[in-house]
C-alpha cells in the first residue's frame, strides 16, 4: 500500500482530514518549572507526544511532527514508539522535515526516516531533484510531499514572483510533482494563498495527490478556502490550537466536527 492509499484508508476509517502537530515547546507547556536536564526534557517531550496522540487519535487522520522540535530532544527509539502509537490509532505519520539536498545525502535521511516508522515526509524542491527524491522515497516505502506554495509573506518573491519557463515557480513545482509521481503538495491556508492559486495547483497535479495545508487554528487559516478548492485528498493541519488547548481531546473533536460540517 503506497502513501496515498494509506492516507485514503485513514481518512475514510477515521472520518477525518485533520493532521495534528506534535511540536512540543517548553515555553508553551504551562510548566511550573522548566527542566534543564536533557534526559528530563526528553522524557517530558516523549510523554507529551504520546498523550497528545491518545487525546486526539479518535478525531485525527494524521500526525505531523516537525524535525526542528523533536530531532534533538527525542531518541530514535522514542520516535519509533510515537509512530507505533499513531499507527495503533489508525493514523498516518508524516515527518515535517523539508528534506532538500543531493541524492546521496537524501538517501541517508530517507533510510533513517523509514527506520523511525514514518509513512511520509515533506520535501523542499530548492535543489531541483524532485523526481530523484520521489524515486528514493518510494524505494523506502515512504511518501514524499513537496513544498509547493507556502503562505508566509517572504515566500512570495520565491514561489510566486520568480518565474520558470514563463510560469510562477509554484506552478512549475506543481508540474514537477505531477511528472515525478510525488505524493502531495504543501499548500498554505493563510496570507497570500488565494482560491485561484489552490485551484491551479490541484488542476496541475491531479485529483489523487494529497494537499497538506498548514495554518488552521492559531494562525487564522481559512478552512472553507481549502475545502472549496483543494479537492477530496486533503490534510488540514492544526498545531497549537490543539497541542496547547486546556482540553486536547475536546479541541480535536471540535475541529473535526467543524471541518466535517463544512465537508
Amino acid at each position: 500500500m503506497n502513501f496515498i492509499e494509506k492516507y485514503e484508508k485513514a481518512r475514510d476509517e477515521k472520518n477525518s482530514i485533520i493532521s495534528v502537530g506534535l511540536d512540543p515547546l517548553l515555553d508553551n507547556m504551562k510548566l511550573k518549572e522548566k527542566p534543564t536536564d536533557m534526559e528530563k526534557i526528553s522524557e517530558l517531550f516523549f510523554n507529551f507526544c504520546m498523550e497528545l496522540i491518545d487525546n486526539t487519535g479518535d478525531y485525527a487522520c494524521a500526525i505531523k511532527p516537525n524535525t526542528q522540535f523533536i530531532l534533538f530532544p527525542l531518541t530514535l527509539n522514542q520516535i519509533k514508539k510515537i509512530n507505533k502509537r499513531a499507527h495503533d490509532y489508525g493514523l498516518v505519520s508524516i515527518l515535517d522535515h523539508k528534506l532538500g539536498d543531493i541524492g546521496s545525502t537524501n538517501a541517508s535521511a530517507l533510510y533513517w526516516i523509514k527506520q523511525a516508522g514514518f509513512d511520509a515526509l515533506t520535501f523542499s524542491p530548492f535543489a531541483g531533484n524532485i523526481k530523484e527524491a520521489t524515486k528514493q522515497a518510494h524505494a523506502q516505502g515512504l511518501g514524499l510531499i513537496c513544498l509547493t506554495l507556502m503562505s508566509n509573506p517572504d515566500s512570495v518573491w520565491v514561489q510566486k514572483e520568480a518565474m520558470s519557463n514563463g510560469m510562477p515557480l509554484y506552478e512549475k513545482i506543481a508540474h514537477e510533482i505531477k511528472n515525478s509521481d510525488a505524493d502531495g503538495c504543501v499548500v498554505g491556508a493563510t496570507g497570500h494563498v488565494t482560491d485561484e492559486n489552490i485551484k491551479k495547483i490541484r488542476t496541475i497535479v491531479g485529483n489523487d495527490r494529497v494537499f497538506l495545508c498548514p495554518g488552521i487554528g492559531a494562525q487564522g487559516g481559512d478552512i472553507k478556502k481549502i475545502l472549496r478548492n483543494a479537492g477530496k485528498n486533503i490534510l488540514i493541519h492544526v498545531g497549537r490550537s490543539i497541542m496547547y488547548a486546556d482540553d486536547q481531546k475536546k479541541a480535536a473533536e471540535e475541529f473535526c466536527n467543524l471541518i466535517n460540517n463544512y465537508r
